[in-house]
């Protein structure tokens, strides 16, 4: 018996494992655009324990591909050509990767969007109080909370 079925078995489980991360990527993307930020953190530890089960997934099919002499992407599609069910398991595997790859970096960059609009409101508010802090209730200006003495003048 060849190893060639457990590659394709291999390949198939992972994609398993990816199209279950696609799902939850784009559970956590749905929950960032309508602001339910309280859905992140379980989809956090959801995301944690399938990316675990992935990692596993995938050392084990690139041990095998190690055993197989498939040390690059050259030698990966080499040994493929002429087995149409491994290519097909691997084809929608790339596919799926790529796929999450995409997802991930646009819910990286919806992130980096909302954590500008923060600091930008927290700038905005930290200068609004800066300037409402420097007047009393009178309307006077506020006297500074230390003495009038300055430094090095003791």
């Amino acid at each position: 018996m060849t190893q060639e079925p457990g590659f394709a078995a291999l390949c198939r489980a992972e994609t398993a494992q990816v199209v279950r991360l696609v799902e939850l990527l784009q559970q956590e993307q749905q929950a960032m655009i309508a602001g339910q930020v309280h859905l992140l953190e379980p989809l956090a530890d959801s995301k944690s324990r399938v990316l675990d089960e992935l990692a596993q997934h995938s050392q084990r099919r690139a041990q095998l591909m190690k055993t197989l002499g498939l040390s690059d992407s050259d030698t990966v599609y080499v040994w493929l050509a002429d087995k149409p069910d491994e290519r097909q398991a691997w084809l929608e595997l790339e596919d799926h990767i790529h796929r999450a790859q995409g997802i991930n970096q646009l819910n990286g960059s919806f992130i980096e969007q909302q954590l500008g609009q923060v600091e930008e409101a927290l700038a905005v508010l930290r200068q609004a109080a800066a300037a409402t802090m420097s007047y009393d209730r009178g309307g006077q200006q506020a006297q500074p909370l230390g003495g009038r003495r300055f430094l090095g003048s003791a």
